[in-house]
């Protein structure tokens, strides 16, 4: 299939922005060129049959009488790929009408136009307080408008001028809303890859926050305690502020925006948990609901078959099963196509195995076309363990034996294969454990538990 940056630009956009670019390319104003619009119509049609499709299939649509020239062929996906982009940069900026009206009447104050200037900047004052956002992006704005009304005061009367500190009020509020946001990010990061995070005068500005009462301000507060959070990850206070400020002011936020901070908490739950502290939890599936019910976690409304399953695996983690069977009954829908079924299937088994209705949940684990290879491995460790509990140690003994060879057979998977493999190891030693003798029981324990890449730890200690 033809996947050059041209075709992914064209897949990357929702059905609606589709037909908006159609009707970019017949504007004269941009484009006068037809047959770029049937190469967008071509491409676009076999993206959405997910049809193969080569460059000698696109020259046919295009010069059906004319023999191939690749490079006539790349000069026009590149004329359309520019077009792609001046599309989305008018996009973006048709949507914000106050910034429109805040470049007309700069426009004006430059071109003469006192009278017309003015009237722009109460409309545009008024389109500013109608967003319903209140991100950096917002008081940001709110500098530019207030920096424009005093441009135009200081021409007119300079001695009357009013509102002057409110220029650098809102250029402060913005600034540092800025500031912690991409802190936060970079501080995240760091935590996993150690680069060595350096935050500037961040600290110092902490006091200047704190002074100037500025923590009732969203944009700020949120990122605040994010980064305590992240900077102080034992102090369970720091954590439960930016979760209460996240549930309640999320919605002041873009939804792209608002997606990260999500991701950031609902990793950050998962680290704890990870050291052991398993109340975090319910935290995760409070974010992991909320975040469901206002669509925070799609992606042009599609949800990630990675969410999906991590939302099942905390809920079994605690107890809320009946729940679990509602989401993937009301979600599976919304994954994409083509994973639907094997995750429909792999979470219907999860489901099954945690209720202990194994005769559910073998045939879901058999049947599934799971193709990918960590599905694949989470599907065959089910059956282990179905196995082990219904007592089949002949089935188990044979599971275990494909389940080497698949390890053997696949390449790629580094941290993965020693898992599995350790895995497969401490599940033969329990097959042959003496379990009256207390010392090889008490030896089994100490070894699972010292092990460092072993996730089935608590169900293999289980079986003690």
């Amino acid at each position: 299939m033809l996947q050059t940056r041209l075709w992914l630009s064209i897949k990357s956009l929702p059905p609606r922005k589709k037909s908006n670019f159609y009707k970019f390319l017949k504007s004269p104003y941009f484009n006068q060129r037809e047959d770029l619009c049937l190469l967008y119509v071509a491409i676009k049609q076999a993206i959405e049959k997910e049809k193969d499709l080569t460059k000698e299939d696109l020259w046919q649509v295009l010069f059906p009488e004319q023999k191939y020239e690749s490079s006539q062929l790349r000069l026009l996906m590149s004329y359309l790929q520019k077009l792609f982009e001046q599309f989305i940069a008018t996009e973006n900026l048709l949507e914000d009408k106050a910034k429109i009206k805040l470049e007309t009447t700069a426009w004006f104050r430059s071109n003469g136009g006192s009278k017309t200037q003015g009237i722009l900047l109460k409309e545009a004052f008024k389109l500013h307080d109608k967003s319903p956002f209140r991100d950096s992006g917002f008081h940001y704005h709110s500098f530019q408008l207030q920096q424009e009304k005093y441009r135009i005061a200081s021409e007119v009367k300079p001695d009357k001028n009013t509102n002057f500190q409110q220029v650098i009020e809102d250029l402060d509020i913005a600034f540092l809303g800025i500031k912690l946001r991409e802190s936060c990010l970079l501080l995240a990061h760091d935590r996993v890859y150690k680069w060595g995070f350096d935050a500037g005068f961040l600290e110092q500005a902490f006091d200047y926050l704190e002074e100037k009462e500025l923590l009732k301000i969203p944009a700020i507060a949120i990122y605040y305690y994010c980064y305590r959070m992240l900077q102080n990850s034992e102090s369970e206070d720091n954590f439960q502020a930016f979760k209460n400020e996240l549930l309640i002011n999320g919605h002041l936020f873009k939804n792209e925006e608002v997606q990260g901070l999500y991701l950031l908490a609902i990793n950050y739950g998962i680290r704890r948990v990870n050291d052991g502290h398993r109340q975090y939890f319910k935290d995760i599936m409070d974010f992991y609901q909320e975040g469901l019910t206002k669509e925070y976690l799609l992606q042009n409304g599609v949800l990630s078959r990675f969410t999906y399953t991590n939302i099942v695996s905390v809920a079994l983690q605690i107890n809320m099963s009946d729940w679990a069977e509602k989401f993937i009954d009301e979600w599976t829908p919304r994954l994409e196509r083509r994973y639907r079924e094997r995750m429909f299937s792999f979470n219907r088994a999860k489901i099954a195995y945690h209720t202990k209705d194994f005769n559910a949940a073998i045939p879901l684990l058999q049947r599934a076309n799971y193709h990918d290879v960590l599905l694949n491995l989470g599907a065959r460790t089910l059956l282990l363990k179905i196995y082990y509990e219904l007592d089949e140690f002949d089935l188990l003994q044979s599971h275990l034996d494909a389940f080497s060879s698949y390890l053997r057979r696949k390449d790629g998977l580094g941290y993965h294969r020693t898992n599995y493999r350790n895995l497969i190891r401490y599940t033969n030693r329990l097959l042959s454990l003496n379990f009256v003798d207390k010392s090889a029981v008490q030896a089994f324990k100490e070894n699972v538990e010292s092990e460092e890449i072993l996730t089935e730890k608590g169900w293999l200690l289980e079986q003690l």
